[in-house]
């Protein structure tokens, strides 16, 4: 299976902590942001935007240097994959108001839709299903409208051209994009360049690179000009100890604080300790409503879809949540009333102990202290990244 690994930018930090859509009003004076720094909201949102569209034009300029560098060796049909670049929409907010926690819905989703799970299993009606999903703004068969993740302009590229050429054609076409090393490990299956089992010893067992699962070639090719022509840091970035499945892999962007996890972590950690209190008092109110046994997850939701898996598959994966009682009906029809009927003791209890109001204000604190945390370091990267661009344009041009 073929992949490509794009650092996403502004995107990738939209992803952790979600799209635009609308803010709460609380955040409009910061909530609880960072001591000393003035909370503006439209400022923040430009600066998100303007990395987004930074990242855009460094990935497309170095598709083009790339490119370039084929066809002056004759390349000239390419795998449209490894140039595949879709422009970013521009965000309208930080973070949408529920970002926190999309799993308790309001009382009135809960009281028609439930929690929206019976709609993935077998035997649901196909015109509420639809309903279901116009009423979430679902698209593409339950796509989110506006999800980063589906590649705006819709479908898979056309690469029929590059498919058409020999098997022999399209491996040196990764050998020239990529160099030797990294064409024969992904793409060795097209000839006999194969060396996925070339790591093996004497005595047979496998080699992954010492203490790593997997360790990535060196980069060469095309795309090694593309990055010594860019970039002076190409370097080795190794996962900490102590994974279960440890990587080693090349890096040369300078790395966006955006996409900075260890900070985001931060905001997260701020985000679950202020709403710890709450979470008790939902629990227990779920509890004084016959739906005892609950416990909140790392990530300070509840394991509601693997609990309703269970109710429609009679198995789960997972069991960290409740046993279902031993009245659940088994009809899909029963099902459905049951999932309803749980999710709106779940709102109520949303409601009741609020918890929906503290999550939504506590997020929305979180959220703002993490933007203005980051605020100084991302212009300081867009002005880096400027020049980068201004290196590439020559590149091009030359």
């Amino acid at each position: 299976m073929r992949s490509k690994s794009r650092t996403v930018g502004a995107l990738g930090a939209a992803l952790a902590l979600a799209t635009a859509a609308a803010c709460t009003d609380d955040s409009e004076d910061g909530g609880g942001a960072a001591e000393g720094q003035a909370f503006d909201e439209a400022s923040l949102i430009d600066m998100v935007n303007e990395s987004a569209r930074l990242q855009f034009e460094l990935e497309t300029a170095e598709s083009r240097i790339v490119q370039n560098c084929l066809e002056l060796q004759g390349f000239t049909v390419h795998d449209p994959l490894w140039f595949n670049v879709h422009e970013p929409e521009e965000q309208e907010a930080l973070y949408r108001a529920d970002d926190w926690g999309s799993w308790l819905p309001e009382l009135e989703e809960a009281s028609e839709f439930g929690l929206g799970v019976w709609a993935a299993t077998e035997g649901a009606d196909a015109d509420e299903v639809d309903a279901y999903f116009e009423y979430k703004g679902y698209v593409n068969e339950g796509a989110l409208e506006g999800d980063p993740g589906t590649p705006s302009g819709g479908g898979p590229s056309d690469d029929s051209a590059f498919d058409a050429l020999d098997t022999e054609q399209r491996y040196d076409w990764y050998v020239a994009y990529f160099g030797e090393a990294t064409a024969a490990q992904e793409y060795g299956h097209l000839t006999d360049a194969d060396t996925s089992d070339d790591s093996t010893d004497s005595d047979g067992a496998i080699d992954l690179g010492g203490e790593f699962d997997y360790v990535q070639p060196e980069p060469g090719g095309c795309q090694r000009e593309m990055i010594d022509a860019l970039y002076g840091d190409l370097r080795l970035v190794e996962d900490p100890e102590g994974g279960e499945y440890r990587t080693a892999n090349w890096s040369y962007r300078p790395p966006n604080p955006m996409d900075d996890f260890a900070t985001i972590d931060e905001a997260n950690v701020r985000y679950r300790e202020a709403i710890a209190e709450v979470q008790g008092e939902l629990v227990d109110c779920l509890a004084e409503h016959g739906h005892p046994g609950w416990e909140f997850g790392e990530e300070g939701s509840l394991p509601l879809s693997d609990y309703l898996y269970e109710l429609y598959e009679g198995t789960a994966d997972v069991h960290d949540h409740p046993d279902l009682p031993e009245d659940a009906p088994t009809d899909f029809e029963g099902k459905k009333a049951f999932e309803i009927a749980f999710a709106v003791e779940l709102a109520e209890c949303g409601d009741e102990t609020g918890f929906r109001d503290t999550a939504e204000q506590a997020w929305s604190d979180s959220r703002n202290d993490y933007y203005l945390s980051i605020e100084t370091a991302v212009y300081a990267w867009q002005e880096e990244i400027r020049g980068i661009l201004t290196k590439a344009q020559e590149a091009i041009e030359g």
